[in-house]
């Protein structure tokens, strides 16, 4: 009978420490601003390849305020002590046209990820910084296309 009574002790002991062994190999939390970090890593690549100079011109302020979302993000990192790794960067463009909607749907993508709520009240101030030039390399992109579009109808 004590046998009895030592395995359901142990056998309960097991099933009430197994949910805790099941969850300290879970992941912690990943913050949303690590995967639109990422993002503008990719945008970043994009940005890089043979334009026309007034195009290449908006193209560098485009990829000025990207470094300075990714510096932003990099110190909301810091703060949260999580590692920083960069995802791969492709090493092909696509044509011209593909290369403005990838790099405006990596743009927007990154912003989206930027809304999500951030638990970290100090994240919260480098996060807001991080749109700010989200916003202007949006802006830009979107006058380089523009006067990529330009150039094409003159025959540039």
């Amino acid at each position: 009978m004590r046998f009895l009574n030592a395995l359901l002790i142990v056998a309960g002991g097991a099933l009430f420490l197994a949910p805790g062994t099941v969850s300290a190999d879970t992941p912690g939390h990943h913050p949303h601003y690590l995967h639109a970090r990422g993002d503008l890593l990719e945008a970043r690549s994009l940005l890089r390849g043979p334009m026309e100079p007034n195009v290449q011109s908006n193209l560098r302020a485009a990829d000025g305020e990207i470094q300075g979302a990714i510096r932003e993000l990099n110190r909301a990192a810091w703060a949260d002590a999580k590692d920083v790794e960069g995802r791969s960067h492709p090493d092909e463009h696509p044509d011209r046209i593909g290369r403005f909607r990838n790099l405006m749907r990596l743009l927007e993508r990154a912003r989206k990820d930027l809304g999500a709520e951030e638990d970290n009240a100090a994240a919260r101030g480098w996060r807001d910084g991080a749109f700010k030039h989200i916003d202007a390399a949006m802006d830009y992109v979107h006058r380089a296309a523009r006067d990529a579009h330009i150039d094409r109808e003159l025959g540039w």
